[in-house]
Formats: structure tokens, sequence, C-alpha cells
């Protein structure tokens, strides 16, 4: 489901369920590091221990969960609850799949330098931008790009080391092959999708590799059995398993680039963000040189050049911007129409908790609350724990006021 779709889904359950509740609550989780049915199980006591004190129908809780829903996502999500007459509470355990998950960055790094000129690129077609890119990777050592890419490259090997740049994976350019045709049987190529992430489910690693290679050497022409053959490698995680999976993703990009939806772009914007080290030179290399031709580029595209560096910190502290950016608009809209925003930290032991606990500290009308605990188990004492928490944090906080 398009996450826009999605929002407005949410907004039709949300009002059914809400609009005869004296006061509202709604929870927001990105769902990464606690479970939908754990965060479920979550919500549905808090609004027993609610009712138990408050009485029935008085305070109603809801709950808004996406896998890897980010601080923009949710930012848009709240943009359409507010100004609602039932909207009261919005607790947040957002802003950690940020790291992972650029939606919404381009469209930060444009309004940040919204005065810098538009650069038009010419239209190519496919063909003509694999030319293009096996002349880039034909040359590695000698043109310009590699040189920009060597510069961030230095960081990851040293200021000592003589190491010049070269791309460690090179694209198969299956478009240039005489024998490469478009498969337009598109049904067909979701069917062979979704049985290959059935035997990736089940850890049948090897069988799903050997029936999606078998596929795609008979028609290369469907990213989205690249993108679940690159999956497959980085599902296995052996050793090396990133080089693969970036050779499948690179391969998938560019028998359909002009696909701003290609699964494939996603899949170079996961090994980009989630890996350290020289694969992340690799990955800036393809997307710097790619961009050169896209002229209407993906997202990911758009943000892996827009980060541009290898440097992990870097990368770290850009996308801190980026969240703090978010929750700056999201406070300011909030305050306007009367909401109380509450960021919950993550059980876990992550980065994104000091950042969300700093934030609160220096905004006002903005809480934080820290939940760090062990939720290896769903046992109704650890909900019950976590749950509890919460809702003394509402009452001390006189979100919640006893009469």
């Amino acid at each position: 489901m398009k996450f826009k779709t999605l929002i407005v889904f949410i907004l039709l359950l949300f009002s059914l369920s809400v609009v005869f509740a004296e006061k509202s609550i709604v929870y927001m989780s990105d769902s990464v590091h606690m479970s939908d049915s754990f965060n479920t199980k979550y919500v549905d006591m808090l609004q027993s221990l609610i009712d138990d004190d408050f009485g029935k129908g008085k305070v109603n809780v809801s709950k808004v969960t996406k896998f890897d829903m980010n601080t923009t996502q949710c930012l848009e999500l709240c943009n359409a609850l507010f100004n609602k007459k039932y909207q009261d509470t919005i607790i947040l355990n957002v802003g950690d799949s940020n790291y992972h998950n650029l939606y919404g960055f381009s469209a930060y790094v444009k309004d940040r330098y919204r005065d810098k000129p538009l650069v038009i690129k010419e239209s190519k077609d496919i063909y003509e931008i694999n030319n293009e890119m096996l002349k880039i990777y034909g040359s590695t050592g000698k043109n310009t790009l590699t040189k920009i890419v060597s510069d961030v490259y230095y960081k990851i090997m040293g200021p000592d080391s003589n190491k010049t740049f070269k791309p460690k994976v090179v694209p198969n350019f299956y478009v240039l092959k005489s024998d490469f045709t478009v498969d337009n049987n598109f049904m067909a190529a979701i069917t062979t999708y979704e049985q290959a992430w059935e035997l990736i489910k089940n850890k049948k690693f090897d069988e799903a590799k050997s029936f999606l290679s078998s596929i795609i050497e008979k028609k290369p022409s469907q990213s989205m059995l690249y993108y679940a053959l690159g999956s497959a490698y980085l599902s296995e995680s052996k050793e090396g398993c990133e080089l693969k999976a970036l050779q499948y993703f690179e391969d998938g990009i560019l028998v359909d680039p002009l696909n701003k939806l290609n699964l494939c772009y996603k899949g170079l914007e996961l090994i980009y963000m989630l890996y350290k080290g020289e694969i992340t030179a690799d990955v800036l290399f393809f997307a710097r040189a790619l961009d050169q031709y896209i002229t209407f580029p993906s997202e990911s595209l758009e943000s892996i050049v827009a980060i541009n560096t290898v440097d992990y910190n870097e990368k770290i502290q850009i996308i801190n911007d980026w969240i703090v950016s978010d929750m700056d608009k999201l406070r300011n809209k909030a305050f306007v129409a009367g909401t109380d925003i509450v960021l919950s930290g993550y059980p876990d032991d992550v980065p994104i908790n000091s950042l969300l606990s700093d934030y609160a500290k220096n905004s006002s009308k903005t809480l934080y609350l820290e939940n760090k605990m062990d939720i290896q188990d769903n046992s109704d004492v650890t909900i019950y724990t976590m749950a509890k928490k919460i809702y003394d944090f509402l009452i001390g906080n006189r979100i919640l006021i006893r009469k």
C-alpha cells in the first residue's frame, strides 16, 4: 500500500474510533524494535489502564504503526491529524528508521538549498545511459568522477594510503548485450518475485538464489527479480554478501534506470546507509555516475548523492540534522494545534535515544519518556510494565488529569 493511501485509510479508521471520546491519544511507532503485535498489546494495555481509572469512552488510545516509518512519514501523518477537534496527544516512537529509510531526505535537502540554481540534465534512454556508464567504469582512475570519490575513499583507507579508488563491483550491462529484450509480462514477474520471497522468508537461500538466477538469465529485464536476489544474499548474511547484493542491485537498476519505483534503488540505499567501509565508496561511485544521466532520479539516488560521503560519522550527523528539522516542524505545528507531543525512547540502546532526549530538553511543548528495557518476549508482565510506565508518565505530566 502506498504511503499516501495509507494516510487516508488510517484517517478513516482513526476518525471513526475516536469521534465519541472526550480525549484522544495517538501512539505512532516504526515497529522496527517492537513488533506490530507487541505494539498492539502495548496500546491495548494502556487503554485498559486508562479505562480502569477514568472510565470507558472517556479517553481513546489509537495505534498507527509502519515497519520502517521515519520522521518525515510520521510528520505527514501528523499533518493529516492536526487541526482535528478530537486530537489531543501524540506519542512518537520514531527516528531510528531515518538511518536506513531516506524517504523525504531529498526534499529536506532541496528545501535547505532552494536558492541553488536548478540543473537541467539532457534526457537519455536506457541504452544511452548504459553506454555512458560503461565508459565511466572502463576508464576508472582517469575520469573526474573517480578523483572525486577518491577524496572520500581516503577517509576509509587512511591518509597514508597510496591506493587509488577502483570499484570492486562492476555492472554486467545486460542492456548492451545483443540478445537483451524487454519482458513486458509484469504479472509473471510478480508471481516469480512472490515465490522467491517465500523461499527467502523460510531461509531457503540457495534454492531462492538458484531459482532467481535461472529466471534472470533467460529474462534479464525485470528489476524486481534482481532486488529479490540481492535481498537473498543480504538475508543469508554470509561473508561478502553485501558485494554480491550490490552487484545485483546495480544490475537491476541499469536494466530499468528510468523507473523511479525500481526496488533496486532501495537496495542501493540500504547498503549505503547500513554498511561501513569500502563498499560505501562503491555505492557512491555508482550513484554519482548514474545521477549525471537521469533527468528525474529516484529519491534514493538523489539522497545518496546529496549525502555524498563514505564517512559513517558524517552520515549519522547529516541524518541527525534531518531528524531535528522534522521534529522542529512537528513541534511547531503541534503547538498551533494545541497537541501535546511525547517522544518515546526505544527499548534498545540505540543512538537515536540520546538525540531525542536532548531535543526534548531543549524544546518547549515536547516531552521525552525514557523507555529502555528488555522486550525479548511478549509476556504480559513486560507489556504491563511498559504500559504502566507510560500511563504514570501521562499522569505525572498532567496530560491525563484525574478529576
